[in-house]
């Protein structure tokens, strides 16, 4: 309210006294306006006096109160200010050759999603000094897959940061994406970055229950991410003591240069009774007890073997990433050696690499009227590369191959065009190259080991 109000309207009445008594005239046409003028300014001053006296009788906000909790001057709204609705789908067409994932060309809703992000708290301060900056909950519906329905939880975890007003500590808890190299921020919300159809990268990704810690210094420069989750694959898994720890650490040197080397190792995965699926993929391939969800035969050596142990004494996985960004271009490399050890007996141990080369090219670099176009290309491939000793590097072979895969690569050429800001359009072709351990007499793996090319197209939405 500005407090200068009353002075003006008593200066007014003033006036309008001053002018009442030079009037000459008692019957001057003037006096009835003065007098409603009089009584405006009566009104005017009776209603600024209320006003005053209510803002004063306002009780200050307590030390509980919201206002406490988002810092002054933020106070918060209703629940519709502080929560945000997300989500994306595709609508994808796949046709593949006589022996492929494809060889019956349909429509699929491919993947499908919501996300639920809400804002808790922000400035959170203990006395004068700051405990966390803000405060979030995250919730992922994850509805449909590589075109299965699904209907399970992704991401589900609350986090606070810049704890203690700090950058390099932030922390998290709940269920979230492994932090390994760059492939996980190609699902959940980032599945709408992947430039391909249904071509998974060969990188590690995947969700766990548990704890993070990261952060970032030097002006964002230098990050690290630093998980301890259960290890079991699956929402909630049967827990056997052990845990699977994760570090990842990366640095932006130049603008155009961001590079990540990460570790994940795990303790004692699968019981005698159950099989080990693990909480981490490589690709569309789940470290598991050798032979596991495959009625295939499997061949070593030449010769055809029985499954292994249930139990896997552990899995270590290293990597490195390289992104290189320039003038439209992005380039992403990426390395990595996994190694599944086997309990009791070191007969099942695999060794396998995984590597990928990606690169994607605006075209509005050549003219602006292409707007977001791309082409994308590339090629990727994972495996032991032994023709003695193989697995299974993607689940959806485990009834036509199973675990006789020495190795699996993949090529493939993608343009995407967007429609707007929620809408991206896409088509590729796909080259698969499938390697298998010698020894296989049937001939029916063999044949489901050709001719894996497929042709794919999409529409994507997101808001």
């Amino acid at each position: 309210m500005n407090r200068a109000l009353p002075g003006m309207l008593a200066a007014l009445c003033v006036a309008l006294q001053g002018a009442t008594a030079r009037a000459q005239e008692p019957t001057d046409p003037r006096d009835a306006e003065l007098t409603q003028l009089h009584e405006a300014v009566e009104k005017l001053e009776k209603r600024i006096d209320e006003l005053e006296s209510a803002r004063a009788s306002e009780p200050a906000p307590s030390s509980s109160s919201s206002a406490s909790v988002y810092g002054s001057g933020d106070r918060p709204g209703s629940w519709a200010d502080r929560v945000r609705l997300s989500g994306s789908a595709s609508l994808d067409y796949l046709s593949g050759q006589s022996y492929g994932l494809f060889k019956h060309g349909a429509m699929n809703v491919w993947d499908t999603r919501l996300f639920v992000d809400a804002d808790l708290a922000r400035d959170v301060k203990v006395g004068d000094a700051t405990a966390f900056r803000d405060a979030g909950f995250t919730f992922e519906w994850n509805l449909a897959r590589l075109g299965y329905l699904a209907n399970n939880v992704g991401d589900v975890y609350v986090d606070f940061r810049n704890i203690a007003d700090e950058s390099l500590l932030n922390f998290q808890a709940g269920r979230f994406q492994i932090p390994f190299g760059e492939n996980y921020l190609r699902f959940g919300r980032g599945i709408v970055n992947d430039p391909f159809v249904a071509l998974s990268a060969p990188p590690p990704w995947f969700w766990d229950e548990g704890v993070k810690l990261w952060g970032t210094a030097l002006e964002g420069k230098v990050g690290y991410a630093f998980s301890v989750t259960d290890g079991e694959g699956g929402f909630n898994g049967p827990g056997n003591g052990s845990q699977q720890l994760s570090l990842k650490l990366a640095a932006d040197p130049t603008e155009w240069l961001h590079l990540s080397v990460s570790g994940l190792r795990t303790g004692v995965l699968g019981t005698n009774t159950s099989p080990a699926f693990a909480a981490v993929w490589l690709g569309e391939m789940i470290p598991a007890a050798f032979g596991s969800g495959s009625p295939v035969q499997s061949f070593q050596s030449g010769e055809p073997v029985g499954p292994g142990p249930n139990k896997l004494s552990n899995l270590t996985i290293v990597g490195a990433d390289a992104i290189f960004k320039l003038a439209g271009t992005r380039l992403w490399l990426s390395y990595g050696d996994a190694r599944i050890d086997s309990a009791h007996s070191t007969f099942y141990d695999r060794s396998m690499i995984y590597w990928l080369a990606e690169l994607v090219y605006h075209l509005n670099e050549l003219s602006p009227r292409l707007g977001g176009t791309y082409v994308a290309l590339r090629g990727s491939g994972m495996g032991t590369y032994s023709d003695s000793r193989g697995y299974l590097y993607d689940f959806r072979y485990g009834n036509t191959i199973g675990y006789n895969m020495s190795s699996f690569d993949q090529y493939a050429l993608a343009l995407g065009v967007p429609i707007g800001d929620h809408v991206l359009m896409k088509v590729q072709y796909a080259i698969q190259k499938i390697g298998l351990v010698h020894g296989i007499t049937d001939p029916d793996i063999k044949e489901h080991a050709d001719d894996n090319n497929f042709f794919g197209a999409e529409i994507g939405v997101h808001f």
